[in-house]
């Protein structure tokens, strides 16, 4: 799994540019120098809808706030609608960008969901059963959602977000694991005596490289430090673009991983399982040479592979 002990690279953000440039927010405008406009807002001369249009000025009734930067010549306007133009304006071109890249991939992703699904289904209406397969049942459905949430979160052009909600799924995974393997998980789990992030750690002695990779999620996503003190903002994708190749890789490994623990928890309910080969009366990690190569081609490393 190369792609779970691989550091995660990032992307430097474009430098700014005059003229009505978004920055960053979809109501933060950085409109055009001081000088163009006469030294002002609204002049006689920018008081018309053609005139504002041109200049990157908005009406006087979307404008939240004015900053002037007389040192770069610039001139900040926030406006009243930023969440309108996040939903409806710049958020529909942001998912296009992304679904056009990503569709093969999430094809593929999707496939691979629904055979996980399919293990788990049987014991989810069993809502008031604490015990071990309808428990690991709910909790599984919660990493799918998890899982689907933080595809949406990408979609939109949330790319640091995204791996927040993946570290996320990794706990929870994790958390399954541990229930599957501890005889005393369950009931620890049940009295909030099981921690999660610990959970992580136990998990480690089943899918090993899962501890490095929760670990660069939790410094470079998750945990405040400098990468969170970079500008950043949603928008528009390109092949190109180095956290796009680490969402579709990690967006890959995410439901094989999440494929993985659901055959585990429910391996003596299948007539045949494609990892946990039973060993006495336990299971052990033991894909056939098929299942490696199938391996090899899904847990892409897009770093490396020239095709997106």
């Amino acid at each position: 799994m190369p792609i779970l002990t691989q550091a995660a690279r990032w992307w430097t953000p474009p430098p700014l540019t005059s003229h009505h440039t978004s920055f960053p927010l979809s109501g933060l405008l950085l409109c055009s120098p001081i000088d163009a406009m006469g030294g002002g807002i609204v002049t006689k001369q920018t008081r018309t809808k053609t005139s504002r249009k041109k200049l990157g000025i908005p009406p006087k009734r979307k404008v939240s706030a004015i900053r002037i930067d007389r040192k770069n010549n610039f001139v900040m306007v926030a406006t009243n609608n930023i969440i309108q133009n996040m939903l409806h304006r710049d958020g529909p071109k942001v998912r296009r960008s992304f679904d056009i890249i990503t569709r093969t991939h999430v094809a593929e992703c999707s496939a691979l969901l629904g055979d996980t699904v399919g293990m788990m289904m049987l014991h989810l209406p069993k809502i008031d059963d604490d015990g071990y397969k309808a428990t690991v049942s709910r909790l599984l459905n919660t990493a799918v959602n998890t899982y689907l949430a933080s595809i949406e979160t990408a979609r939109h052009g949330f790319r640091r977000q995204y791996g927040v909600l993946a570290r996320t799924l990794i706990e929870l995974i994790a958390t399954v694991i541990v229930i599957g393997t501890d005889p005393d998980a369950l009931e620890r789990f049940h009295a909030g005596g099981l921690p999660s992030t610990k959970c992580v750690g136990w998990a480690k002695a089943v899918l090993e490289p899962i501890g490095m990779y929760y670990g660069m999620l939790s410094s470079q996503f998750a945990h405040i430090g400098p990468v969170h003190a970079i500008l950043e903002s949603p928008k528009t994708y390109s092949r190109d673009d180095e956290a796009l190749k680490f969402i579709i890789a990690t967006m890959r490994s995410n439901i094989w991983l999440l494929y993985l623990a659901t055959e585990l928890s429910y391996h003596d309910e299948l007539s045949e399982c494609r990892y946990w080969k039973a060993i006495g009366r336990g299971v052990a990690y033991n894909p056939d040479k098929k299942e490696r190569a199938w391996m090899n081609s899904f847990l892409i490393n897009p770093y490396e592979d020239e095709q997106l």
